[in-house]
């Protein structure tokens, strides 16, 4: 059974049905279903970042995409030891505009063997990994 790890832009546009990407979003959610899903901590927090100054109504639909995932998928934590190494990261890669919260990403997804990521970021597919952004 493959395994993916789902960045802030596949929550972001599933929470949001006005976002250019929700559809392929929903393209994708079908394409995927069954497979086994990993997150962590830091894109939940990107997730209710990115809706914090949306209004109450796009806060609830994060909170409720962001309580959804601790419930149906693997949410790791983002825990001080995924935190330097992904500074290791993010300091041996500065020719690349690679976020702290990408450099946790992709230090989780090597950890874990896990080479697929459901997210629009190119900085992944630089790093090796397979990206799915929208569904054929």
């Amino acid at each position: 059974m493959q395994t993916y790890f789902v960045d802030a832009w596949f929550f972001i546009a599933q929470a949001d049905r006005s976002d250019q990407d929700h559809p392929a979003v929903m393209r994708l959610e079908r394409l995927v279903r069954g497979a086994t899903f990993v997150t962590h901590d830091g894109i939940l927090g990107e997730l209710l970042t990115y809706f914090s100054g949306h209004g109450a109504l796009m806060r609830a639909r994060a909170a409720a995409v962001a309580r959804r995932a601790m419930r149906d998928i693997s949410v790791m934590p983002a825990d001080r030891l995924l935190f330097l190494v992904a500074l290791d990261l993010y300091e041996r890669r500065s020719d690349k505009g690679y976020s702290l919260v990408d450099c946790m990403s992709m230090e989780l997804m090597a950890a874990q063997g896990i080479t697929h990521v459901l997210t629009n970021d190119h900085h992944f597919s630089q790093a090796g990994f397979v990206v799915l952004s929208d569904a054929p």
